[in-house]
C-alpha cells in the first residue's frame, strides 16, 4: 500500500491529512514516489506571483504535489481520506473516491503509455492540451488531476534510467539515491513554452527533447557508479537530474496557467447539472462521469450527498463551445444514460437534473456492463482491453471486499465458445494465486455462480476470450454483491 501525505495545519488544533490509497506497479514506479511530488513542491516555488495560482487552483494547488503520481495509478481505485487528530484522537472522514482511468484514458490518449522513451514522447501534446481543456472548463478538483497526470510523464521523462530505457535493480538505485527535498529553483524565471496552445505543444516537445538527451548523457555517466554501489557519486548526479526536470516542471505548470487564463470568451457557454444515482453499498462517494460523444470533454460529479438510497452530485462545465451536443452519463451500479441532443447558445448557461437508474439486477459493479459506451473508441467498448498477448478482452479492475459474496454471469448474445472467468487481483496489475471463477451463461441471477472475495484480493477483473469485441458474443457481463441481488441469492 503506498500512501502520499498533505499536512494542513489549521487553528482548529487538528492536522489534516490528505490519504490516498491504492497500489501501484513497481514497473512503472518512477523516482521512487516521494521525489515525483518534492519536484512538484520545488517547482511551485518558482510560479510567479501573477499566475495567481492559490486563485485558480484554491487549495487544489496543494494537490498537485499528489494527483503527479496520477500516470501510475491505471486500473485503480484512489481513496481521499482526510483525518482530524485532535490531542489523542482520530477522526478519518473519506473525502472521495474516483478511478485513475478517468484522467489516464480519452479520445485523443485512448492506451496506456509507457513511461520511458520512446512511448512517453507520445503523452506530451494530448495530455498538454486535455490539462489546458481541464483549466479552462472544469472544476479545480478535476482540473488539478488532469494536470497531475500530464506532470507525471513530465517528471518521469527526466528520470536517468526511463531517460536511456533501463530497467531492473540499478533503476531503482538511478532514482531513489537522493534527496529531492533539497532542490531549490529560487531565482529560476519558468519559460512560457508558446503563446498560442499549438505553440506551446511544440515548445514542450522541444523542452521534453532538450531535459531527456541531457539527462541521459548523466545518466550513462552514472552507470559504473551504479554498478559498484557507489551511492556518493551517484547521488549529486541524480540530483542534477532532479533539479532540471523541477525547472521544466516549472515551465509546464506556469504555461498552463498563463494559456488557461488568456481563453475566456463571452460567447461560450456552459453546462451545471445536479446527477442522482442509487446508492453503491461497497462505494458509495464514487462519482458520476459526463462524456460529451465526439470530443475529448469529460467531467466527474463533485458530491452533493449521498443517502441510504441515492448518490447526488453536480457537474459543472464550462467555456463550451456554442453547439450541439450528444451526451452519455455513466457510474458504476446504474445503467449508462444516452441523452437526446442538446444545443449550448452563445453566452448562455443551462441547467439540468438527470437520474440515473439502477442496473437490472440492481447493484452491477461491472463497468460498462452492456458495451454500450464506445468514447474513446467508436468500435471498442469503454473500460475493457484487448490484450493481444492471451487473445481476449480484460475489464477495468473493479474494487472488491475481501470476504465479501459476488454472484457472477455472463448473458450471451448469441451462441458463442468463448469462455468467460473473474480474477481475483492482489495488485492493480497482478492477479493472485487463488483460481480464477469460470462465469456461466445465464439469463437470470439464479443462473449465475457466487464466489466469495479472498483476503487476498482488492480486485476482481473479467476476461473474455477471443479477439473479437465481448458485444459480438455477450449483452452484458453481471458481477452484483448478494445483498443486492433479490430472491435469486
Amino acid at each position: 500500500m503506498k500512501y502520499g501525505h498533505v499536512q494542513a495545519a489549521g487553528f482548529r488544533a487538528l492536522c489534516g491529512a490528505l490519504l490516498i490509497s491504492l497500489l501501484l506497479s513497481p514497473e512503472l514506479f518512477a523516482w521512487g514516489g516521494l521525489p515525483h511530488q518534492q519536484i512538484v513542491d520545488g517547482a511551485l516555488t518558482a510560479i510567479p506571483a501573477g499566475d495567481h495560482i492559490s486563485l485558480r487552483l484554491g487549495p487544489e494547488s496543494g494537490h498537485l504535489r499528489d494527483t503527479v503520481e496520477m500516470g501510475d495509478w491505471m486500473n485503480s481505485l484512489i481513496v481521499v481520506q482526510e483525518n482530524w487528530h485532535v490531542t489523542t484522537e482520530d477522526f478519518p472522514q473519506v473525502e472521495s473516491q474516483y478511478f485513475g482511468n478517468d484522467y489516464l484514458l480519452f479520445p485523443s490518449a485512448p492506451h496506456f503509455f509507457e513511461h520511458m522513451m520512446p512511448e512517453v514522447h507520445g503523452t506530451y501534446g494530448p495530455f498538454f492540451l486535455r490539462a489546458l481543456q481541464a483549466l479552462r472548463t472544469e472544476d479545480q478538483e478535476n482540473a488539478v488531476r488532469w494536470m497531475g497526470a500530464l506532470l507525471h510523464f513530465v517528471t518521469d521523462s527526466g528520470s536517468p534510467p526511463h531517460t536511456i530505457g533501463l530497467r531492473g535493480p540499478n533503476h531503482t538505485k538511478m532514482e531513489n539515491w537522493l534527496d529531492a527535498s533539497k532542490i531549490d529553483l529560487s531565482g529560476y524565471q519558468p519559460r512560457l513554452l508558446g503563446n498560442t496552445d499549438q505553440e506551446a505543444v511544440e515548445g514542450l516537445r522541444r523542452r521534453m527533447d532538450g531535459l531527456i538527451a541531457r539527462n541521459a548523457k548523466i545518466a550513462r555517466g552514472m552507470l559504473p557508479y551504479v554498478e559498484a554501489n557507489d551511492r556518493a557519486h551517484v547521488e549529486p548526479m541524480a540530483f542534477d537530474c532532479a533539479q532540471e526536470t523541477a525547472r521544466v516542471t516549472a515551465d509546464v505548470i506556469h504555461t498552463l496557467l498563463v494559456l488557461s487564463a488568456r481563453h475566456v470568451q463571452d460567447d461560450s457557454a456552459s453546462i451545471v447539472a445536479s446527477v442522482t444515482a442509487p446508492r453503491l453499498a461497497e462505494h458509495p462517494l464514487l462519482p458520476a462521469k459526463l462524456i460529451l460523444l465526439g470530443t475529448n470533454f469529460s467531467t466527474l460529479s463533485s458530491l452533493d450527498g449521498s443517502t441510504r438510497e441515492r448518490y447526488a452530485g453536480t457537474f459543472s462545465l464550462h467555456n463550451l463551445p456554442p453547439g450541439t451536443y450528444r451526451a452519455v452519463i455513466e457510474r458504476p451500479g446504474a445503467e449508462t444514460l444516452f441523452l437526446a441532443p442538446f444545443r449550448l447558445s452563445s453566452g448562455h448557461q443551462v441547467h439540468y437534473a438527470w437520474n440515473l437508474q439502477s442496473t437490472s439486477p440492481a447493484g452491477n459493479l461491472v463497468p460498462n456492463h452492456n458495451f454500450s459506451l464506445r468514447w474513446i473508441s467508436q468500435v471498442f467498448p469503454d473500460h475493457w482491453h484487448n490484450n493481444a498477448a492471451c487473445h481476449c478482452w480484460t475489464s477495468d479492475n473493479i474494487p472488491v471486499i475481501h470476504g465479501n459474496t459476488y454472484r457472477l454471469y455472463v448473458v450471451p448474445a448469441r451462441a458463442s465458445s468463448r469462455k468467460v472467468e473473474l480474477q481475483w487481483m492482489a495488485q492493480h496489475w497482478q492477479t493472485t494465486n487463488d483460481p480464477a471463477i469460470p462465469m456461466p451463461t445465464a439469463q437470470q441471477p439464479s443462473g449465475g455462480v457466487t464466489a466469495t472475495a479472498p483476503s487476498t484480493a482488492v480486485y476482481a477483473r473479467i476476461e473474455i476470450t477471443g479477439d473479437d469485441p465481448p458485444q459480438s458474443a455477450f449483452r452484458e457481463a453481471i458481477m452484483i454483491p448478494i445483498a443486492s441481488s433479490d430472491s435469486s441469492r
